[in-house]
């Protein structure tokens, strides 16, 4: 019996993903015991506020491309969280930009980037330097600037705000702007200080301006956007994996989720200043 204790003891636990709805779910449960928290919807968007009541500060978005799960589970957690850390400031959170497109995902289409139009929309913001994508390809901007719902409503939240966070998977990476220019950003000293105390957490990050560093420009960002309109913006990618895989791509298999989550938990609440 004692040996048969000690098998189960020493089992790993193996967290598995939450479908999309079931992580709503969870994030609602949270704001209706959590007094610092509020939850709203705009469509089928829910929108998290940490302290509403105060002037507006700190930007989250998650799972803006559908097949990278794993951020919304991050989400999920930072939002559960956030009682025990109790940050001072206020912080809204969009869990799950891209909604319909990680719903599809859940049911089979593990390769989906884009929202039901068929749309990037994180190139869906006005573009630094023109360039236009193929509207069948995976990064097609769509017909114009904010021609998309999410992206209207990300516009909408930025009003305002200090500073922005994006949250991606694909690889390993701490992001500053620019994404589509070699060049420096307008808060870089501030940003590559900020950068260099987070990549303690995360040794194996590529860090620095994205367009730079990165193996490609990405034109009609959203922090690209956000950087022009004064806000101090990242981009953070917190899993890839070398397959061609698009599940094992971009979302950690179940045994390695804890350790993904709790590794970006610790640097995106460092990174509040």
């Amino acid at each position: 019996m004692q040996q048969v204790l000690f098998i189960l003891l020493f089992i790993p636990v193996v967290v598995s993903y939450h479908s999309t709805d079931e992580l709503l779910d969870k994030i609602k449960e949270e704001c209706d015991v959590v007094t610092e928290l509020s939850c709203r919807m705009e469509g089928d968007i829910l929108i998290i506020d940490w302290k509403k009541n105060q002037p507006k500060d700190v930007v989250w978005a998650f799972n803006e491309h559908a097949r990278e799960r794993i951020t919304a589970e991050l989400a999920l957690e930072m939002i559960q969280s956030l009682k025990k850390v109790n940050p001072s400031m206020r912080i809204t959170i969009i869990p799950v930009v891209n909604v319909w497109g990680r719903k599809q995902v859940d049911n089979g289409n593990r390769c989906l980037r884009k929202n039901k139009n068929g749309v990037d929309t994180n190139r869906n913001y006005p573009q630094k330097v023109r360039h236009h994508y193929a509207k069948f390809s995976e990064e097609y901007e769509g017909k114009h600037p904010f021609s998309e719902p999410e992206t209207r409503l990300i516009r909408s939240i930025l009003q305002g705000a200090n500073q922005y966070i994006n949250v991606h998977s694909g690889e390993f990476s701490l992001y500053m702007p620019w994404d589509s220019v070699d060049m420096r950003p307008p808060f870089y000293e501030k940003q590559k200080k900020k950068l260099k105390l987070l990549s303690r957490f995360c040794p194996q990050c590529t860090v620095g301006p994205a367009a730079i560093k990165s193996l490609y420009k990405a034109y009609g960002s959203s922090v690209d956007y956000a950087t022009t309109q004064g806000i101090e913006a990242y981009t953070f990618e917190i899993y890839g994996s070398d397959t061609y895989d698009c599940k094992r791509m971009f979302n950690p298999p179940n045994r390695y989720k804890k350790r993904i989550i709790d590794q970006w938990k610790k640097i995106i609440f460092a990174s509040l200043d």
